[in-house]
């Protein structure tokens, strides 16, 4: 799955139908909002992974994801991708609209952090004698 099939989701979310119109500043925007959200979300997504042993992902670096480069985090965050997506791309239009989306990124995202098994461990001594 690549970027760009979160981002096409992210368009339907908000309501855009005629992706020709969407090609423009929007889709300019999107890499960056995909690397901001991979950004936010990999520390999550390591756990997930560690968590059900899929195997690691590919690092990626810097501001800018292309839309074509294949989605970094495991499949279980595209939906959750396409959310936050949609909030930064909406978000000067439609402040109302940004905030229902923002907040189904944080609900998914908790979601996928309580799916994430309890594993216990001792307690490191961290502090001196």
């Amino acid at each position: 799955m690549t970027l760009r099939s979160v981002y096409l989701t992210a368009l339907k979310l908000i309501g855009e139908v005629d992706y020709s119109t969407s090609e423009s500043e929007r889709s300019e925007r999107a890499p960056y909002s995909g690397a901001e959200l991979c950004r936010e979300a990999a520390a999550l997504d390591r756990a997930y992974r560690k968590a059900f042993g899929i195997g690691e992902a590919e690092e990626f670096e810097g501001l800018y994801l292309d839309l074509e480069a294949e989605f970094p985090l495991a499949d279980r965050f595209a939906p959750a991708a396409a959310y936050y997506m949609a909030a930064m791309l909406i978000l000067d239009e439609d402040p109302e609209l940004y905030e229902k989306l923002f907040e189904r990124w944080c609900d998914a995202l908790a979601s996928i952090s309580a799916e994430i098994p309890f594993v216990k461990g001792s307690t490191a001594e961290v502090y001196p004698e």
